[in-house]
């Protein structure tokens, strides 16, 4: 009689065992790897979508710099539009708009070391969530400085709710120039030109600075430095 040899259990426990081990030595890597070509994408996506709502204006002859606006808070008898409101327009898939006036992101996010919750002031004129998962939070500025719109790339509700890590800055300068916040080429909001390639060295996305505007302007570096992204890991 001829027997068909095979693995006993113990070989195959073994096995399984020795497999597990490999797995979870390799998952922490492959997953770290994922998730920030998953952010870096998403920021993409995001600077991508302001272009586009600046396109979607010019289209129609219409020009966002050099407007007045009001917040969502504020009362203007229609003397001047909410800039969240006229935003949107240039946006597919609003799920939510001017959440509690636009105050709802306040008290969300922390700057880009984590240490100490982000400059409320700057968060609270407007607020919109897209439905590609992403939520848009602006400053209305004034009648010196544009709006920022800062784009949550991965929703408000999603951690880490940091600046720099999954949410970022933008400005549309004059001419309807779209720029990360911090870039020399959109000059209205100067205070935070920054002035460094490096963002161990910057004012505003410092990775050991407690200012409570750390991190505004990451965007800059992110849109300069392909490595960004695993950098902040």
């Amino acid at each position: 009689m001829k027997y068909s040899q095979g693995f006993t259990l113990a070989e195959i426990l073994i096995t399984l065992g020795i497999i597990g081990v490999i797995a979870a030595m390799t998952l922490p890597v492959l997953t770290g790897k994922t998730k920030y070509k998953e952010l870096e994408t998403r920021y993409k996506v995001a600077s991508n979508l302001l272009h586009n709502v600046v396109n979607y204006f010019h289209a129609r002859e219409l020009m966002i710099y050099g407007t007045t606006y009001c917040t969502a808070s504020q009362n203007c008898n229609g003397q001047a539009p909410v800039f969240t409101e006229v935003l949107a327009e240039g946006f597919s898939g609003i799920h939510a708009l001017n959440k509690d006036y636009g105050a709802f992101a306040k008290e969300k996010y922390y700057n880009f070391s984590n240490t100490v919750k982000f400059n409320g002031s700057l968060l609270d004129d407007g607020y919109m969530e897209l439905k590609n998962g992403m939520s848009v939070i602006v400053e209305s500025g004034t009648t010196n400085t544009v709006p920022i719109i800062y784009f949550d790339i991965n929703g408000s509700e999603t951690k880490p709710n940091r600046m720099g890590h999954d949410i970022f800055a933008f400005v549309i300068d004059k001419g309807d120039r779209v720029c990360p916040l911090g870039a020399e080429a959109c000059t209205t909001r100067s205070n935070y030109i920054e002035r460094t390639d490096d963002f161990a060295q910057s004012s505003y996305c410092n990775p050991t600075s407690t200012d409570a505007q750390n991190g505004i302007t990451c965007g800059y570096f992110a849109s300069i430095d392909k490595d960004y992204f695993k950098k902040i890991k």
